[in-house]
């Protein structure tokens, strides 16, 4: 099995070294097999997570040695969001160093968080440049949807008990039971071909999403397909049994209906608040009907009541207590990246959860201010881009693709363990890059 995944690795690299831009695809399927293929593999070595990011880095190589990438283009661009990332880029080697004189072995962990950043910002342009015009954009989309769907089946198995004793069902190949006990009943979580609830969870609450955007700016009866698709990503989405996955879909909504209503007028609101009511509406009465289970039930109606000791104890209280801990400065570059409890090295325990927390943990206090900062600038800038389209039909589909970004961007605030899968990360920051592009297109 080690033999067969090394080798569809191979042959993604060779379709990106191809034709770059084909490489999104490869990466795109890898990243959804490497959890199934790699629990198949005995002693389930964690290496086996980062199985797609080969394809990415041969994706920027490729585009940057056949001259379609160039970096000064993209920063000319964006000059003030250029200005920000230098400038954090600069701040970087502050806890480089840190990490880097941490103890024996850290030097992989410094590595390991150099590779993050750097590849995110080379994304970020890879992303820019990607489109040729709004139907590559939505390709990418559909072909994300239709695998991440096929792959969804595994939910129902694993909860329905239909693949007890295969190994790429469930957790119990890591010797893990999912299960909460947060509102006094035992909720189990499932994640069906994913390695964790949390995966599958992000992966269906996209599935949703992103089959409602898709819905929404069709014009035939393929909407209804989309609408199914949808639903289908709501029935996996609840039984994962993580809220804050839950929680993504009001965020996309709220923020979709207001720049819709921004950019465009009333008139224009009203179908897109229907489509999206008949999504929630539907999916969370056919989640009910489907799973009989009153402590599931609960569990997600206590969301609401929750969150404000969550994004307390997960926001401000988590950033003094770590500032406590780990100082000024932080830990250092790497230190606050999921997985590094695979590495052999000297390092901290870490414990935050929310997306502050881990940042200061990492990068310390000016090095998560400069983030925000960077990220805020990011978020204007598409702000900006998605109002350059506003006379265009393909406004619904960068202002879906902005509605993604905050999504993910709230709950990261709550959580942003799922962040630090590197398929997932790149593949936001890809899309990310996506919405960009929208400032050269001509309308």
């Amino acid at each position: 099995m080690l033999i067969f995944i090394f080798m569809l690795i191979a042959l993604g690299c060779a379709v990106a070294v191809y034709r770059w831009r084909w490489g999104i695809f490869a990466a795109i399927i890898v990243g959804l097999l490497q959890d199934p293929l790699r629990k198949m593999v005995p002693g389930v070595p964690g290496y086996l997570a980062m199985c797609s990011v080969p394809i990415w880095l041969t994706v920027l190589g490729m585009a940057i040695a056949s001259g379609r990438l160039s970096i000064r283009p993209f920063l000319s661009g964006f000059p003030k969001l250029a200005r920000w990332i230098v400038i954090f880029g600069c701040y970087l080697l502050i806890p480089a160093v840190i990490s880097f004189s941490y103890g024996q072995g850290s030097w992989k962990i410094t590595l390991l968080g150099a590779l993050v950043y750097s590849a995110s910002f080379l994304m970020l342009a890879v992303g820019w440049k990607f489109p040729m015009s709004e139907q590559s954009i939505l390709k990418v989309l559909i072909f994300y949807v239709l695998c991440a769907a096929v792959l969804l089946v595994g939910g129902p198995l694993d909860y329905f008990d239909l693949g007890s004793g295969h190994p790429t069902i469930g957790t119990e190949v890591f010797d893990t039971l999912w299960v909460t006990y947060r509102t006094g009943d035992a909720v189990y979580m499932y994640s069906g071909f994913f390695r964790s609830p949390d995966v599958m969870g992000w992966h269906a609450a996209m599935v949703v999403m992103v089959s409602g955007l898709l819905a929404i700016r069709s014009r035939s009866r393929m909407r209804w397909v989309w609408i199914a698709i949808s639903m289908w990503g709501f029935l996996n989405l609840w039984i994962c049994g993580r809220r804050k996955m839950i929680a993504m879909l009001p965020v996309f909504g709220a923020i979709y209906l207001f720049l819709i209503f921004r950019f465009r007028n009333v008139s224009r609101v009203i179908p897109v608040a229907a489509m999206l009511l008949l999504v929630a509406g539907v999916g969370w009465y056919g989640a009910t009907r489907t799973y009989h289970e009153t402590a599931m039930d609960t569990f997600y109606e206590s969301t609401l009541g929750d969150l404000n000791e969550r994004v307390a104890g997960h926001g401000y209280k988590a950033v003094v207590q770590t500032i406590r801990q780990a100082g000024f400065f932080g830990y250092g570059l790497g230190m606050g990246q999921q997985g590094i409890h695979h590495i052999q090295a000297d390092k901290p325990k870490l414990w935050q959860e929310g997306g502050l927390g881990k940042m200061v943990a990492e990068l310390g206090i000016p090095g998560a201010i400069l983030f925000l900062c960077a990220g805020g600038v990011l978020m204007l800038t598409a702000y900006h881009v998605a109002g350059y389209l506003a006379g265009d039909f393909s406004l619904y589909t960068y202002v879906g693709l902005f509605s993604l970004l905050g999504a993910n961007a709230a709950s990261a605030v709550v959580s942003a363990q799922i962040f630090g899968d590197l398929f997932i990360i790149l593949f936001l920051v890809f899309l990310t890059g996506i919405l960009l592009s929208g400032s050269r297109r001509n309308k």
